[in-house]
């Protein structure tokens, strides 16, 4: 698989080994605004052919000599490139906060959610490692700081079994156990099939044919879809996936991964901007 830095790489040493070119071209070089006017010609250049040689040899001598030229550039793409993806991922949580914080399509947790001036929109996969270590500091969030609420929005990507965990989860909600079953299912080992989903309903005293019924008449699968939509607008294509925001619109960043010490430094810089 094409890593972002393979891909840079890639660039970085064809672009250089092209440089020479680009250099011999030059001196014949028109405007871009008037090339799409001007009749098409043939190129040249006022250097001769064993000057071009010898010129591309010079560049491409200087690479070789000078590897860290080539690292260097890929490094200062690579940062620019994770800035840039970052600043928009900041963007399209403020402009989709609204949709991110809907309880129609997710479920919404805390101390006192309705006072709350910070949300943690939380994406996350039953099978994944990381959101099950992520679960016991959310746990604690959810019952400590009164200012913060947790908005759990289902994205099943990992495996197909995901589906169905996702969606049984959303249905427990009428029955008043997502939390119960959330945390229960994360604390759960292996795949989660049906069958095992269904186990582990039943022993938090849930109904399961009624979760399966809810499932179709609450349009549930059109919820997960809906995750995956918000998730895509994002850039998040991982878990779990936290969007840290104040409520008011006046702070909004995204990390994917689970970093503990990361997740309480954006959760403080979204209170200072709540006020």
């Amino acid at each position: 698989m094409l890593t972002p830095t393979r891909i840079a790489i890639g660039t970085a040493l064809a672009g250089a080994f092209a440089l020479g070119a680009i250099v011999v071209g030059f001196s014949s070089a028109q405007s871009d605004e008037n090339a799409s006017h001007a009749p098409k010609e043939k190129v040249t250049t006022s250097f001769t052919e064993q000057q071009e040689e010898e010129l591309n040899a010079l560049i491409r001598a200087y690479i070789l000599e000078n590897p860290d030229v080539i690292i260097d550039a890929v490094n200062r793409f690579a940062m620019e490139q994770r800035l840039a993806e970052e600043q928009s991922a900041r963007q399209a949580a403020i402009e989709n906060l609204p949709a991110l914080l809907d309880p129609a399509t997710s479920f919404v947790a805390g101390k006192n959610p309705e006072k709350a001036k910070v949300a943690i929109i939380e994406m996350y996969d039953y099978h994944c490692t990381y959101c099950k270590r992520a679960a016991a500091p959310v746990k604690k969030l959810l019952e400590s700081d009164e200012d913060v609420k947790i908005v759990f929005r289902e994205l099943p990507i990992l495996k197909e079994e995901s589906d169905y965990a996702a969606e049984m989860a959303l249905a427990s909600r009428a029955q008043g156990k997502f939390l119960d079953l959330h945390f229960a299912l994360l604390d759960t080992n292996g795949t989660l099939s049906k069958e095992r989903v269904e186990s582990i309903a039943r022993a938090q005293k849930l109904d399961v044919e009624e979760m399966k019924s809810a499932i179709e008449s609450e349009h549930i699968p059109d919820m997960v879809s809906y995750n995956h939509a918000l998730a895509s607008a994002l850039g998040i294509d991982g878990t779990p996936a936290f969007i840290i925001a104040a409520v008011d619109g006046s702070y909004a960043d995204v990390l994917v991964g689970f970093n503990e010490d990361a997740l309480k430094a954006k959760i403080k810089e979204a209170k200072k901007a709540a006020g």
